[in-house]
């Protein structure tokens, strides 16, 4: 073994010998339609829609014990909003401390059904089920799935899949590295990853979809009876549907036309895979 080798984990074993946990939890009287705020350095994230009149926020942290001590876990309430805060405390950079947080972390809140989410997470995963409001979250390192919601939804991931199931609203989804998933959605429709595939399925009126990816397939589902202007392009691929579209270009990489006499903007642009246009029932 090296003398570096062997430093390295002198290193490890005193980073680690003194691991420990950190807990709160915390539950505030709120009325409907009022808000959550998330704002985590690093954490796993999960918020859910209940039947009651109450915000309930359990926190979950395993680190060693002086990185422990070195972090801001909160949750207080001010008025009709709820902020959770999980920080670390800021320092000078050091070569020595690079590389140095070794932290594991959980989010877990409750709210009433009714009510606006944002999160903001710096590396870990969002889950969101079952809320009716406006809902952002972010996090910079992980995958954001989201069921059952009402309201206009805007996710982004720098580093994970999106797959959004059931909404009424518009859904606004992106991701630097993973594949899209907005199924069922009621409402306008924008999908883009820089590396992966995207699949959207629309419900309802067409009020605008826009499908886009820099290395994926496209696959775009409609109701049979939705009325919009087609246009797809793909650089390195083939272009496909079973749904009657009147063209008005149709050439290698690109398709141009309307379904049903025409409407909102249906785009669908990939430059490595294919697109396919189907019926939805």
């Amino acid at each position: 073994m090296t003398r570096f080798s062997a430093l390295a984990l002198v290193f490890l074993a005193a980073g680690s010998a003194h691991a420990a946990e950190r807990t709160l939890d915390r539950t505030f009287p709120v009325s409907p339609g009022g808000s959550l705020i998330v704002d985590a350095d690093s954490a796993s994230v999960k918020v859910a829609g209940g039947d009651s009149n109450q915000v309930v926020v359990h926190m979950v942290f395993r680190a060693p014990e002086d990185q422990l001590a070195k972090m801001k876990i909160d949750a207080v309430q001010n008025n009709g909003a709820v902020t959770v805060t999980a920080r670390r405390e800021e320092k000078k950079f050091s070569w020595f401390q690079w590389g140095s947080w070794h932290d594991e972390g959980n989010i877990e809140v409750t709210v009433p059904k009714r009510f606006e989410i944002k999160v903001r997470t710096g590396g870990g995963g969002i889950e969101l089920l079952n809320t009716v409001g406006t809902v952002n979250a972010h996090t910079s390192g992980g995958d954001i799935s989201a069921k059952n919601l009402g309201g206009n939804i805007e996710v982004h991931t720098s580093g994970g899949g999106i797959h959004v199931d059931t909404v009424r609203g518009d859904v606004d989804a992106d991701t630097s590295g993973g594949d899209v998933r907005l199924l069922s959605i009621d409402g306008k429709i924008r999908a883009h990853t820089s590396g992966g595939g995207v699949r959207v399925g629309l419900i309802g009126a067409n009020r605008g979809v826009l499908a886009s990816t820099s290395g994926g397939d496209i696959e775009v589902s409609l109701p049979r009876g939705t009325a919009g202007n087609v246009d797809a392009t793909t650089s390195g691929g083939d272009i496909s549907f079973d749904i009657p579209v009147t063209t008005t270009t149709q050439k290698e990489g690109r398709l141009e036309g309307t379904i049903n006499g025409g409407g909102l903007p249906i785009e669908a642009h990939t430059s490595g895979g294919s697109i396919r246009l189907r019926a939805a029932d």
